[in-house]
């Protein structure tokens, strides 16, 4: 049991980030977003806050670049569907040319 509180802490600590996120994006929408409880306020050492925030930086800035080009972000889609096909024929003449010739 001992084992299970400071996870419980740390899965706490997750809700509320993942709330004040949404109040976040509530209030970059236009809407006012409702004020969060203090019970529902992350505890002072969340366990992995400074890579969520790390993480949530990255994917910003992934996302703002999407959102810049989508043609470009299309493309690499593309890219990468053409490149797994290529492996997958390649895979599959490779094993025919072991296998069964």
């Amino acid at each position: 049991m001992s084992d299970r509180l400071p996870e419980l802490h740390r899965q706490r600590a997750l809700v509320a980030e993942h709330l004040a996120w949404l109040d976040r994006e509530i209030a970059a929408a236009g809407s006012e977003a409702p004020a969060t409880p203090a019970a529902l306020a992350p505890p002072a050492n969340p366990g992995g806050g400074a890579d969520l925030l790390a993480a949530e930086k990255i994917l910003a800035e992934f996302r703002s670049e999407a959102e810049r080009s989508p043609a470009k972000t299309r493309q690499g889609c593309l890219w990468s569907f053409a490149a797994g096909m290529a492996l997958l024929i390649l895979g599959v003449a490779a094993i025919y040319w072991l296998r069964y010739r």
